[in-house]
């Protein structure tokens, strides 16, 4: 990136390959291959396809097995391809015309595996073409060449290839691109192994899969060499215009700008955002020509889908205090908005809405790239894909001019139904499925009991959780179990709520990795020291207040500054127990700390009302927990009974007669407190218990 050369890429070799594995575990390792190096494709682009013998009855068919929709080719495996009847396809060969609905209706016609994948858009060109495997990429090299003037890149792509690759005009995916190919089959040499096509990649053939992988090698290898040449000893991109802060004014401006960057981005669906502020990244931004170079817009239609048709461009003064330099990015963002709906304005004709997911990608110079999707993983695919295209631009700049395509394409590509219709549809199963989607939260005291449950609820409803405990190998843990199952979703964390710069830290380390917060859930606790008021030392009080009340108080005013950031409200709920409520004997340390938090919270509740900050108690006892199971320990010692009698003395204490309660209802109940479900509730206290009358909260 920057004004580097261009370099060879250390392509992974064919290798042995899959040991006695058939020809659809060849297709995969060459799935696989490509889909490991993202200059060849990024997560969730490209694809590969083989055309194999498929017995019908008495008669021999052909069946086209190409990369289903949905796939990545870095993990898909056998059952990631869709199975298609290449003579049932045969239809494609003459249509004159075909809609995206009709494409599609088409073609699940013609599946042979109705429990295969959907085949994708690209499946035409696979069916058309009329050789064995077929490899189609989004690599730098080939987008290098062919996002420049057709007339350069037809002539550059002759002169380097002498009609081993074919270079094809620009045509939308799907059918159109399809059917253009389709005029090209009869006229290409015998020599051919591909085509570059314009501002979409290169497609690349062989009678298998090892030989087709050596084809892209070649193909890609050969362009490289060529850009390495056009850029050497060169300045593309200009000379440096904003010198990069050191990395602690870095971070100081980031914890301003991401929230503000996020809430301005939200609207009824939140964003989650990626931060890069690698040297790279930085170094591009920087320079005096970039400005102006992304806004003729990305690489590939398939990077409008994953980054966005061009992204923001926000200067500010990274030297600015906190809250002025938020607001900056706030009002650079609106105004960013505003030339996106003029831009909207100028080409919708059929009643297109504005896109709600207008802006994907938004640049900083002197602070990083910033990404923003529906979860993480999405959002560091936006990021791969945009570091694709910014080496795309450096590059066509040194073979001529970097042009993308005009303005009224890009409008049709993101608004087409197609496509648009899976974003909506997944959209809309969000909202009926989950009670936080696209929430950001941290759970403190997540490592075991309550928290860890809690931890886990906040994830399964939608949220991205941030697990942070006093143990930082329980925390990671716990945060491991989560993404087991929920890539991309939880981080383990330590944090010791004693020390104000490790609550820091924590609100920071959130920030950073998922832009923001909206949701605070502290149940972080001590084991009661105790001790009657006569006989109480303040060590004993301070070690209780520091955790469930000191800590408790710092962690919800770093959480409430980042969430007024935002700008889009936010939910503070914390354990309190029956001890805040209800008094007991020796119970002054505990009991009298977490009564603190309980009017801490209340007073915060006031305080955060105007904000949209709601700010909410959970009142539990009774609850199956290596903590509260020590505490049983020390009270049947000191009453000098067994662990079992003092259990069933605290069942036989409550109105329904229940004995260890779960700690999952108590992290049900922390996910519905943080939801909009309870979006009129704050200062409020729920029980969880069974039931004591001597707790009740009134």
């Amino acid at each position: 990136m920057a004004d580097r050369p261009a370099t060879r890429r250390a392509a992974e070799p064919w290798g042995a390959g899959p040991a006695g594995g058939d020809e659809l575990d060849q297709l995969v390792h060459l799935s696989n291959l490509i889909g490991r190096e993202t200059g060849l494709v990024q997560p969730g682009g490209g694809n590969t396809s083989i055309k194999v013998p498929h017995r019908v009855g008495d008669r021999v068919d052909t069946a086209l097995l190409v990369k289903g929709s949905g796939t990545d080719l870095r993990t898909i495996g056998r059952r990631g391809f869709a199975r298609l009847s290449l003579d049932a396809l045969g239809r494609l060969g003459t249509a004159d015309r075909m809609s995206d609905q009709e494409m599609m209706r088409f073609m699940a016609s013609c599946m042979l595996d109705q429990d295969a994948p959907t085949p994708s858009v690209e499946t035409p060109l696979h069916s058309l073409l009329p050789h064995r495997v077929i490899a189609h990429t989004h690599d730098v090299a080939t987008m290098s060449l062919t996002n420049v003037p057709d007339g350069t890149a037809e002539r550059l792509v002759a002169e380097l290839f002498e009609g081993e690759i074919v270079y094809v005009p620009y045509a939308r995916p799907g059918f159109p691109l399809a059917a253009s190919v389709r005029e090209l089959v009869a006229r290409l040499p015998a020599t051919a192994i591909g085509l570059a096509l314009a501002h979409h990649g290169l497609v690349v053939w062989g009678d298998d899969a090892p030989a087709c992988y050596a084809h892209l090698q070649r193909a890609v290898g050969r362009i490289e060499q060529y850009l390495e040449t056009c850029r050497k000893g060169r300045r593309i991109l200009g000379a440096v215009r904003t010198p990069v802060p050191g990395p602690d004014d870095r971070q100081r401006a980031a914890e301003a700008v991401l929230p503000a960057v996020r809430g301005a981005l939200s609207g009824d669906d939140r964003v989650i955002l990626h931060f890069d502020d690698a040297e790279d990244v930085l170094a591009t931004l920087g320079t005096e020509r970039v400005p102006d170079l992304v806004r003729r817009g990305v690489a590939t239609p398939e990077h409008i889908l994953r980054a966005g048709r061009q992204p923001l461009w926000l200067d500010l003064d990274l030297s600015a205090p906190p809250e002025r330099l938020a607001e900056a990015a706030r009002t650079g963002v609106a105004r960013e908005r505003e030339a996106y709906q003029a831009y909207h304005d100028r080409h919708a004709r059929g009643g297109e809405q504005p896109l709600a997911d207008w802006a994907k990608v938004v640049l900083v110079p002197g602070l990083g790239m910033i990404t923003a999707f529906k979860d993480k993983r999405s959002a560091v695919t936006a990021n791969l894909c945009y570091r694709a295209v910014l080496e795309t631009i450096a590059h066509a700049e040194a073979v001529d001019r970097f042009e993308f395509l005009p303005d009224a394409d890009v409008f049709e590509f993101e608004h087409w139904p197609l496509e648009r219709r899976k974003v909506e549809e997944a959209i809309a199963h969000e909202r009926r499925t989950l009670l936080l989607p696209r929430r950001i939260a941290i759970v403190i005291g997540g490592g075991s009991g309550i928290g860890r449950a809690a931890a886990r609820r906040f994830a399964e409803a939608g949220a991205h959780v941030v697990v942070a405990d006093l143990d930082a190998g329980a925390a990671e843990v716990a945060a491991a179990e989560i993404e087991s199952t929920l890539a991309g979703r939880a981080v383990g964390v330590g944090v010791d709520v004693r020390d104000d710069a490790s609550v820091a830290a924590l609100v920071r380390r959130t920030v950073r990795e998922y832009g923001g917060l909206d949701c605070l859930f502290y149940t972080a606790g001590l084991p009661p020291r105790f001790a009657a008021v006569t006989d109480i030392r303040r060590e004993d009080l301070q070690r209780q207040l520091e955790v469930h009340y000191l800590g408790a108080v710092m962690a919800m005013g770093a959480a409430a500054t980042v969430m007024r950031r935002q700008g889009l409200g936010g939910a503070i709920v914390a354990s309190v127990s029956k001890a805040a409520l209800a008094p007991g004997r020796e119970a002054v340390a505990y009991g009298g700390s977490k009564a603190a938090l309980l009017q801490a919270l209340r007073v915060a509740a006031v305080e955060l009302g105007a904000d949209g900050i709601r700010v909410n108690a959970i009142n539990a006892d009774q609850i199956e927990t290596p903590l509260f199971r020590r505490f049983v320990e020390e009270r049947a010692a000191s009453r000098g009974v067994s662990v079992e009698a003092q259990l069933e003395a605290y069942r036989q204490r409550n109105l329904m007669g229940v004995s260890l309660i779960p700690a999952e209802t108590v992290a049900d109940l922390a996910v519905l407190l943080a939801s909009d479900r309870f979006r009129y509730t704050t200062g409020d206290i729920l029980t969880v218990d069974g039931g004591l009358p001597e707790a009740f909260p009134r």
